[in-house]
């Protein structure tokens, strides 16, 4: 029970939006180029690891909690570069945003998963 399509398609419409409003106010394309890539790929690895059992099975990845670990913190550190790099956020800052805010998500997808349940 993954993340459905329509939900994708709507997460990349809103990152797509997101990117318009960084070109707009910042005037800055090569800023909003940033901002769609990173935010295209968060949405890429939410929707993979919705579908965890499909995604590992046709990557022939094992489903230890290593690779969940590492998604984690490679979701935080993207999210946390980007905040820095082009809304100009404090280093320190924009790591503890991002560990509350993909947390947060990280948290609430584990908790709606059938087998916690």
């Amino acid at each position: 029970m993954g993340i459905s399509y329509p939900t994708i398609q709507r997460l990349f419409l809103g990152s797509f939006v997101a990117a318009g409003l960084t070109w707009f106010t910042q005037d800055n394309f090569t800023d909003a180029a940033y901002v769609l890539i990173a935010l295209s790929a968060l949405i890429g690895v939410a929707w993979g690891l919705s579908e965890r059992e499909m995604t590992f099975a046709h990557l022939g990845m094992n489903q230890s909690g290593v690779l969940t670990v590492l998604a984690f913190l490679a979701s935080i550190a993207l999210f946390a570069e980007v905040s820095i790099r082009v809304l100009g956020f404090p280093t320190t800052g924009s790591y503890l945003l991002s560990l509350f805010f993909v947390g947060s998500f990280w948290w609430t997808s584990a908790l709606i998963q059938p087998e916690n349940n």
